[in-house]
């Protein structure tokens, strides 16, 4: 893997978003509909991804591959909305709520 810088951002307008770009606020190779819906982007970190070896969501080499072929890669955080509204659904029916790790083995 070369070494590649990544520049983070995250939707100021949804939860657990977050735009990972090879290049620092170049956003023209991001189709437009995704832009959209992301809302502005806000800058939040740069890091160098040979030395990240644990990210959250994404291996490095998914990660650099992402940005080698498109030039961004989306994660979206599923546990911030998701984990809520099925705890929740849960909850109003009476059922036991889902553990982190139950919740995680569903979105697998």
């Amino acid at each position: 893997m070369q070494e590649r810088l990544v520049f983070v951002y995250k939707s100021q307008t949804k939860n657990g978003r977050y735009l990972y770009l090879k290049e620092k606020d170049v956003f023209s190779h991001i189709p437009a509909q995704l832009l959209d819906a992301f809302g502005v982007p806000k800058f939040v970190m740069m890091f160098a991804l040979s030395k990240h070896k644990n990210l959250p969501k994404v291996t490095p080499e998914e990660l650099d591959k992402a940005l080698e072929e498109k030039g961004y890669f989306l994660r979206i955080d599923l546990d911030d909305v998701e984990e809520n509204l099925i705890n929740k659904e849960r909850k109003l029916k009476g059922l036991p709520l889902l553990s982190k790790s139950e919740l995680e083995d569903l979105f697998k």
